[in-house]
């Protein structure tokens, strides 16, 4: 798959940042883990596959309610976010050849959004210390918008601004949860592959209307 193939009839991109152009693998199981640590606690089990699919905000009320810790929401994400700031801000690279991708699509005059469900705090350090920032003209988190990434809201939002039908935008996605929902709400969903979801490969692959392995091939099939 080549650049033009992947750009054909597009008139707007929408990026996820974890896992598809950072790689912040493992970030976020950390910060989870000190969490409980810090309350003498173990991490359940299957902590890391209930949130899976979940913003941020979400997460902590499920962690204070499940879990019965003392801190208030607000509290409690405040000790996550400040947990991993430094790492958005100073450790966290993006993916190879993410950059000059997003500089491929900036000359093709397609315009790109960014959709996460990291606070602003978060991402535009990590953004602008990978000199991705300048590339984007429009950033959305879910929580502001009090959404998830099993409901196509903020594709749907970000195309509108963009002046793009679903079916002209591409969604850049790594993960299966939010590949569907693009895929299933007429977007064009591109898989990019993380190792965090080789687990459900098979089925990324079966939705996805395209794959990415690494940017890098795709500018080079270009």
């Amino acid at each position: 798959m080549n650049g033009k193939e992947l750009f054909k009839g597009i008139k707007a991109c929408i990026f996820d940042l974890d896992g598809t152009l950072v790689d912040s693998l493992g970030i976020w199981a950390e910060v989870d883990k000190k969490f409980f640590l810090v309350h003498n606690r173990e991490i359940p089990e299957d902590y890391e596959k209930k949130i899976a699919h979940m913003n941020f905000r979400d997460i902590a009320i499920m962690t204070k309610e499940d879990y019965g810790f003392e801190e208030s929401i607000e509290e409690i994400m405040k000790m996550w976010t400040d947990w991993s700031i430094d790492a958005y801000r100073n450790e966290i690279k993006a993916k190879p050849g993410a950059k000059e991708f997003l500089s491929y699509i900036h000359s093709l005059s397609i315009p790109i959004a960014l959709a996460t469900a990291n606070r602003k705090e978060l991402y535009e350090p990590c953004l602008k210390n990978n000199d991705l920032y300048e590339y984007f003209s429009y950033f959305m988190n879910v929580n502001d918008i009090n959404s998830t990434k099993s409901e196509p809201k903020i594709y749907l939002e970000l195309a509108k601004i963009m002046n793009a039908k679903p079916e002209e935008t591409l969604v850049f996605e790594d993960i299966l949860v939010a590949i569907k929902t693009a895929h299933d709400a007429g977007f064009k969903a591109v898989a990019v592959y993380d190792k965090s979801s080789k687990n459900d490969m098979d089925d990324i692959l079966k939705i996805a209307d395209f794959f990415v392995s690494s940017y890098n091939e795709v500018l080079e099939e270009n």
